[in-house]
């Protein structure tokens, strides 16, 4: 039986259930949409990952292009990332610690660390995204920094938009 946080979980799950509708199947919407000629729509879907990073993302955001029109991707890392703090090397030491026989597949993985300034990392994930073949290259990519202590959202351009 469930005990501490899980059990409230499903506590609150169970009384939201009683009053819960289902959505329509995505399939079917898919379907109405394309009939209709309206397409498909996604307003906004969040990927969050570790530091934000697209290495993390490019999997989902193919998918995402693949069954519906995701034009636009916005890239959006926050001042005082965690992995602005937390580099590869010392995640690597913690997860060798926990699974030593792993160590040769720990060492090859990259975590996104941020070791330049936050719009450094946005640029290196704009320059990801942009020369990944899995996203279409009529995609809009941008990059956002997002300051925690003031809530301001400041466009971030690539490197070769700065120029």
């Amino acid at each position: 039986m469930a005990t501490g946080p899980l059990a409230e979980i499903l506590l609150r799950n169970s009384k939201l259930a009683e009053e819960y509708q289902a959505q329509p199947d995505l399939m079917d919407i898919i379907d109405q949409m394309r009939t209709s000629g309206a397409g498909v729509i996604i307003y906004a879907a969040i990927i969050r990952n570790a530091g934000g990073r697209a290495m993390d993302a490019i999997r989902t955001l193919a998918v995402l292009q693949t069954v519906a029109a995701a034009g636009t991707i916005a890239v959006i890392h926050h001042t005082d990332c965690g992995l602005t703090h937390f580099h590869d090397e010392q995640i690597k030491a913690a997860l060798t610690e926990l699974a030593p026989d792993e160590k040769s597949s720990i060492e090859a993985m990259k975590f996104g660390e941020i070791k330049g300034t936050i719009e450094d990392s946005i640029r290196e994930d704009l320059a990801i995204l942009r020369d990944s073949p899995l996203i279409k290259k009529t995609t809009q990519i941008v990059g956002l920094k997002l300051d925690i202590k003031t809530g301001i959202l400041t466009e971030v351009r690539h490197a070769e938009e700065t120029l």
